[in-house]
């Protein structure tokens, strides 16, 4: 995706001075071109670099790893620069090295999400900002309804992206808009509203260790905004990889929850019905097996 020159020019703009003498491709991404890169002063960096276009996507990246990291609660990589070089443009965070997790460190996770969870919160839901879900723009105009704001910029907003690609038959469509129409069922009006990551699946965990030397479990690429916390887990729950001591430590860590099962469902609809417009129709009919136990 760059050249050499073109990475310079970037670390250059982000104040690192020394040249790169190591490269290592990174994986966990399907959007950029992730690298682990060591430079010749001994400072090591993760570089995710993209088109000079795309610039926003990592502002956005950098508001939510802000966010998360101002907590104190869960771990996440440290963000040392976003900047735009020529025809690139580069988000720098901090190396986290990996490590091997057992059932205590996912047990530990497990209670760290719950304390992010139940950390300070706003009023209301929504984000600062827009951002994306994958390369799908996510709506996060401030709501102060729950329900309303899943029938506005969650669930209607991925159904009208899906219509407007014909992606869904009018059936298919019709069964979504019954959901939607009966989210005051389903959802809570006003759960506390938690900071999320937003895109909680197996990809974006790591195990990693932290800076007292401690093996804990990193989330990487969020996609933030204030909801239910429970929304998180529907996507860990979702596509599988989180271990069940993880869930447990969660579920003993936050008061008891009514209408679970449904509204773990309906915040997976909204991750099906956004694979559906990122990937196309193979995963259409999980989607509508979840809309039509829903509707």
């Amino acid at each position: 995706m760059s050249t050499e020159r073109e990475l310079a020019g970037a670390l250059a703009a982000a104040g690192y001075g020394a040249e790169v003498t190591a490269t290592r491709i990174l994986t966990g991404g399907c959007i950029h071109d992730v690298r682990r890169l060591t430079l010749a002063d001994g400072t090591t960096v993760v570089a995710k670099i993209d088109r000079a276009e795309r610039y926003g996507l990592f502002e956005e990246e950098a508001a939510s790893l802000r966010a998360l990291a101002a907590t104190r609660t869960v771990l996440v990589p440290e963000v040392r620069s976003v900047v735009r070089a020529g025809p690139v443009a580069v988000l720098f965070l901090a190396v986290l090295e990996p490590c091997p997790a057992g059932p205590d460190q996912w047990r530990r996770f497990g209670r760290e999400l719950a304390r992010l969870h139940m950390s300070e919160s706003t009023c209301a839901y929504g984000f600062e900002t827009l951002n994306h879900l994958g390369t799908t723009p996510q709506p996060n105009e401030w709501c102060d309804d729950w329900v309303h704001f899943n029938a506005e910029h969650r669930l209607g907003h991925q159904l009208a992206l899906a219509v407007e690609g014909n992606l869904l038959t009018a059936d298919e469509s019709r069964r979504v808009e019954r959901v939607i129409d009966r989210l005051a069922s389903l959802i809570p009006r006003r759960p506390r509203p938690a900071l999320l990551h937003g895109d909680l699946w197996s990809g974006n965990a790591l195990a990693a260790v932290d800076e007292q030397g401690a093996a804990r479990i990193a989330i990487l690429d969020p996609a933030c905004s204030y909801g239910d916390g429970w929304a998180d887990i529907a996507m860990m729950k979702l596509f599988g990889g989180f271990p069940q001591p993880c869930f447990d430590a969660y579920q003993s860590s936050v008061p008891d929850a009514p209408q679970l099962e449904s509204r773990l469902a309906v915040y997976q609809l909204y991750h099906l019905l956004n694979h559906v417009n990122l990937f196309g129709r193979s995963y259409i009919a999980q989607a509508m097996d979840l809309a039509r136990r829903l509707a």
